[in-house]
């Protein structure tokens, strides 16, 4: 591992040494080279709290100072007396000082301890611990509570094929169910059937003989429309009762026109014309029922013609049973939106049905409508997995931010099912809290928003205690960051 050297001069107090090594490299190893003399090296606290505050990283203490190296060596933090011992690794904070060197390191404190007034030396003592109290309790008392939001940016639009089946990127159920469809055909043939005209006749005999009317026997219009009666008929002879009374032979006969169609519909009385110049005719009521009627009838084209749009019915019914999947309720599976028909047969024939007097026929197919279901949350899991792949390394993707532009999708019967997506999102840089927490201690509070913006972050909201403490605590352990939502994440 690297080594990052500190350099502090005679003037460095804990608090100095602090917010350098809060500035170091995480990563590496820290040795702090401290001039003789400087606070720093007078309490064996000053020491341990350094310690702390560069865990898990290896700390070490460099300066000429023997008496500082023995106290570190207390505490078990590393001590050299130059940086070239440490790159030895010889130690040295345990050694015992030969008499001169003890005297002669000695002689100057006792001097000066024993110059110093009695009063003097319990303000000093009183101080240093005083101070100790101080500085233990700006490491231990403060704490803080850091919100933070990552700065955002966008991802995309991006173009992504997502695939389900075996081997692809989600997983994939066949259903399967029979279905049927009618299709109706009309008839374009047709032939045409003429309908003759019918009514009745009265003769009346002129004769005082009776008269037989054969069955066949033709009347007429003026102007000759024919009609044949369709029955024998005998018709009593016309009797003559003196004085004065004439008892006239008269018989109904039933009549139809010789051409059918509707020219043979004609108005009462308009028959007048006998063949037989015996006995007269005449039509009390007007001959009805006279038609040209068209019969349909189905030719093969008819026939081939609804046959042609049976996929399309038999489609239509896949759907519906579609909708059917759709509707059902399913555990942690959804039918994918588009279905496969497959047609086996059509009924009846063609022999049935071509040549059938009949306007329409109905033709019956039958198959199978396939679908498949896919897990809950596809293909928009998917979608994000693909976008978190796309994202710049180091970088999160908002999964509430992701918004699907375009999808289209098409099925196979391999089993397969492919979606075309066009989609965006919302990346921002991935969060370490443990390290923000390490990057912010020892900082002023004010240089926070400074610090974090640096990192890509924002700061969303920053509290401490005691508020007029002007330092984040040293130790990143009495730091709680928590992450709040990027801004501009919005949801599905």
């Amino acid at each position: 591992m690297a080594r990052a050297v500190v350099d502090l001069d005679a003037r460095a107090t804990v608090l100095d040494a602090a917010e350098k090594l809060a500035s170091a490299p995480a990563e590496d190893d820290l040795t702090l080279v401290v001039a003789p003399g400087a606070p720093l090296l007078r309490n064996a606290v000053f020491f341990e709290v350094l310690r702390a505050q560069a865990a898990p990283r290896r700390l070490s203490v460099v300066t000429t100072d023997a008496r500082a190296r023995s106290i570190a060596s207390s505490v078990h933090l590393p001590a050299y007396a130059s940086l070239a011992a440490l790159e030895h690794h010889e130690l040295d904070p345990t050694e015992k000082l030969e008499r001169p060197r003890r005297a002669a390191s000695t002689a100057p404190l006792i001097a000066t301890t024993r110059a110093r007034p009695p009063l003097r030396r319990i303000g000093a003592i009183a101080g240093s611990l005083g101070l100790a109290l101080l500085i233990l309790a700006a490491v231990v008392l403060p704490q803080a509570t850091v919100v933070v939001s990552p700065a955002t940016q966008p991802l995309g639009p991006v173009d992504l094929t997502v695939k389900a089946g075996s081997g692809a990127d989600v997983a994939l159920t066949p259903i399967t169910a029979p279905i049927t469809a009618k299709v109706t055909g009309t008839a374009t043939g047709s032939r045409t059937d003429q309908v003759p005209a019918k009514g009745t006749v009265q003769v009346e005999n002129k004769t005082t003989d009776d008269l037989t009317i054969p069955k066949g026997t033709t009347f007429k219009t003026a102007d000759g429309i024919a009609f044949a009666s369709l029955a024998d008929a005998n018709l009593g002879r016309s009797v003559i009762i003196l004085p004065f009374n004439l008892l006239i032979g008269r018989q109904v006969i039933p009549v139809q026109a010789v051409v059918a169609g509707p020219t043979g519909n004609v108005g009462a009385g308009r028959i007048v014309v006998s063949p037989d110049g015996r006995y007269s005719v005449t039509n009390p009521e007007a001959t009805t029922g006279g038609d040209t009627k068209k019969i349909p009838i189905v030719k093969l084209e008819d026939y081939d013609a609804a046959v042609k749009r049976a996929p399309d019915a038999l489609h239509a019914a896949a759907e519906d049973q579609l909708g059917k999947w759709i509707g059902e309720p399913r555990k942690g599976q959804v039918p994918v939106r588009e279905v496969l028909d497959q047609q086996t047969s059509i009924s009846p024939a063609n022999v049935d049905v071509v040549g059938k007097e009949v306007a329409t026929f109905d033709l019956t197919v039958s198959g199978y409508a396939t679908a498949y279901l896919v897990p809950e949350g596809q293909p928009a899991d998917a979608v994000y997995q693909k976008l978190r792949e796309s994202a710049t390394p180091g970088n999160d993707v908002d999964k509430r931010s992701v918004t699907i532009d375009k999808m289209s999708v098409k099925i196979s019967d391999a089993p397969e099912v492919t979606w075309s997506i066009t989609a965006h999102a919302l990346q921002s840089k991935h969060v370490d809290l443990p390290r923000i927490a390490r990057m912010l201690s020892g900082h002023q509070v004010r240089d926070a928003e400074g610090v974090l913006r640096d990192d890509g972050l924002q700061l969303v909201r920053l509290e401490w205690v005691p508020a007029w403490w002007p330092f984040l605590p040293l130790l990143d352990g009495r730091i709680t960051v928590t992450e709040q939502s990027a801004p501009g994440a919005t949801g599905q």
